[in-house]
């Protein structure tokens, strides 16, 4: 009876003992996820990939980058002579992504008007995980375009180790991130509208998209479109009523009464997205 007493005994701690390795495995592979990534050099920069922030339901990691001494990159829109940027996100489990562009500066020198980042920049990324609570491996690949003297494209892909948890991240936070965030233009929520006329005009063989406004505003960067290219032709001045936009057409044929645009629009106190359509 004692031998078999004892040898219960043996299987019942032998078998809470491989639970305990179990749950010590769990909580020591998500101690132990970093973070950050390691800095990754190239051509007057060098990236990484931080983690993380949760806001509204939404996990987001940050695409941040460190130009060198006046060195810029570009934005969503790079403007009249810009390179256009490109941000993916793979792996091999199923996750959906959201690249969040920052607000840029404008600048403006004999090539046009291009929009970009100087110094440090961290580009938001929402990400939606799978939630198999295993390790994966996150690859971020971008494709982008600094200038210093000269613009020159550059390419890489950082591997990001991450834990497939919302869970996990739920309670991380990361200032970068935040601000980051911050200072990223969404649509308002409040129904106003800045753009209260767009008209298509015809001026020496060109085709200017004017916008008329409902109150001053301070500056307004178009966003990308896919059948159709918006550039500055404005002299910097502190408010506008109006603004032009030279129309280039990426296609000939292509029609522009059902196409929506898209602009930030900045005034005094905040920035916003907002759409129109040419009346």
């Amino acid at each position: 009876m004692n031998d078999a007493k004892l040898k219960h005994q043996s299987l019942i701690f032998g078998s809470l003992f491989f639970l305990l390795l179990i749950i010590l495995a769990i909580l020591n592979r998500s101690v132990n996820m970093p973070m950050q990534t390691d800095w990754h050099k190239n051509i007057n920069s060098e990236m990484r990939v931080i983690m993380s922030e949760f806001k509204n339901d939404n996990l987001y990691i940050g695409f941040e980058i460190n130009l060198s001494d006046n060195t810029y990159t570009y934005w969503s829109n790079p403007g009249d002579s810009g390179i256009e940027p490109d941000i993916k996100i793979s792996t091999n489990n199923a996750i959906n992504y959201e690249v969040q562009w920052p607000l840029p500066e404008m600048i403006k020198d004999q090539y046009g008007t291009n929009y970009g980042y100087y110094g440090n920049v961290v580009i938001p990324i929402k990400i939606s995980l799978s939630d198999t609570r295993e390790n994966i491996d996150l690859y971020l690949s971008y494709n982008l375009g600094v200038c210093n003297s000269i613009c020159i494209p550059i390419d890489g892909k950082i591997k990001i180790p991450m834990l497939d948890s919302q869970d996990y991240y739920s309670n991380k936070s990361n200032r970068g991130i935040q601000e980051a965030l911050k200072n990223t233009p969404f649509y308002r929520d409040d129904g106003i509208n800045f753009i209260n006329a767009a008209r298509l005009q015809q001026s020496n063989n060109s085709e200017i998209i004017n916008l008329r406004f409902s109150k001053p505003v301070r500056k307004i960067y178009p966003m990308t479109t896919k059948n159709f290219f918006l550039s500055d032709i404005e002299d910097i001045k502190d408010s506008y009523i109006n603004y032009n936009f030279l129309l280039t057409r990426k296609m000939k044929t292509e029609k522009i009464s059902s196409e929506i645009f898209s602009a930030v629009i900045l005034n005094d106190k905040e920035f916003f997205i907002e759409d129109f359509i040419i009346d």
